[in-house]
């Protein structure tokens, strides 16, 4: 921030990426700290919304408090991850980092009892703008590693989550049975998350497989690693199933935030070609603040086709995230949520361009089994983004 008042700052555009990578509060500080003052408009904008995020913390943190005691009452173990547990963990305060939602992990044996207690709580299930027959739901639950519950009258949103990621082959250890740490929220007041090397493999991971668009995601992942020993750290998120992903979160933290790192660990992330396409296109790279994701909106917009290349060619990204790991493996293509995207995405090019995606060789070998629409699917992304498997 000291080096950025050397030179002009467009006011703007500095409002505009605080409320986009929702930082608003990291940037109001920085500026006052270096003693920037931004012109009229632009500095009311961000004193809004840095003013916004902060009562949403705090009215997040009393209501994890909240869930978190009736959940405890109910007799089901929660771990609570991001939030004002990692915002406390991470910054020292409640009030910098800004959330929108409580995420808290649960086992799924527990998930209808825990939609009784949040029930109970005046919570109600938001599916598909509100659905709640029973049936429907019990088939929605079943095919999700998480669900999102709003509180009309607080202002709040819970997601209840039985695991954390879709990857059954990324972080396999981490979740209920990953070593914990305690988090006072206030005096008196704590809460339970994951201890600092399963919370760094996990934000690494989410982070990645988001392709960073939200720069509030590296500022907590920065401040988790300045006070620790990175490249033991490091090691550790990777042995714990993380695979790419600490290396770029790293190495994104030394980019854009400073972060210190060990120029032979730098060295050795980057030597990995993968390594190295994952942070390419990461979205919190894109100066201009549109990223990765805005780009893809843009391509919707001109061409459905388009849409259907991008969505195919992310779900190549993620399948990169761990070695060992494609679009092709069978464990990937078991999971409900990763069918309904790749077929819907399928559909959605049937449409567009008034044909039916087809299958014009036989599979590779190693493709899944299971009916011509998976191998359809199979040929279709070797054909699109060929050079973005990983296959070591």
């Amino acid at each position: 921030m000291t080096r950025a008042a050397a030179s002009p700052l467009d006011a703007d555009a500095v409002a505009t990426l605080a409320h986009r990578h929702r930082v608003e509060g990291f940037v109001e500080q920085g500026l006052a700290a270096a003693g920037i003052v931004l012109a009229g408009a632009a500095a009311a904008r961000l004193t809004a919304g840095a003013g916004a995020a902060r009562l949403q913390a705090l009215r997040n943190a009393g209501e994890e408090l909240r869930v978190g005691r009736a959940l405890a009452a109910a007799g089901i173990d929660t771990v609570f991850v991001k939030g004002a547990t990692l915002g406390m963990r991470a910054h020292g305060m409640l009030t910098l980092k800004s959330s929108w939602d409580i995420d808290v992990l649960i086992a799924r044996a527990h998930l209808d009892d825990a939609g009784l207690v949040l029930r109970d709580l005046g919570y109600r299930l938001s599916i598909f703008g509100g659905i709640d027959d029973p049936v429907q739901v019990r088939r929605f639950l079943a095919g999700n590693k998480e669900t999102e519950w709003h509180h009309a009258g607080r202002g709040t949103t819970v997601e209840l989550h039985t695991a954390l990621n879709d990857n059954p082959v990324a972080l396999p250890s981490v979740g209920l049975g990953s070593p914990r740490q305690t988090v006072a929220l206030m005096p008196g007041q704590a809460l339970s998350t994951l201890a600092t090397v399963p919370l760094f493999a996990y934000l690494a991971y989410h982070g990645t497989a988001h392709l960073w668009s939200r720069l509030k995601w590296l500022a907590d992942v920065a401040a988790v690693l300045r006070d620790e020993d990175v490249v033991a750290l490091h090691a550790h998120a990777v042995a714990l199933g993380a695979g790419r992903t600490p290396g770029v979160a790293i190495v994104l933290a030394h980019e854009i935030l400073g972060l210190d790192v060990p120029p032979a660990l730098l060295a050795t992330i980057r030597a990995d070609r993968v390594t190295q396409r994952l942070i390419a296109y990461s979205a919190c790279r894109d100066r201009r603040g549109a990223g990765c994701r805005g780009a893809s909106d843009a391509a919707v917009r001109r061409t459905p086709r388009l849409c259907t290349r991008a969505r195919l060619a992310h779900a190549r990204r993620r399948a990169s995230l761990v070695r060992g790991a494609t679009v092709r493996d069978p464990a990937l293509y078991r999971r409900a949520s990763a069918r309904a995207a790749l077929g819907a995405a399928l559909r959605h090019s049937g449409r567009a361009a008034g044909q039916v995606a087809a299958a014009p060789d036989p599979p590779a070998a190693g493709a899944p089994s299971g009916g011509r629409k998976h191998r359809q699917q199979a040929v279709t992304l070797r054909a699109l983004a060929p050079d973005h498997v990983d296959r070591g």
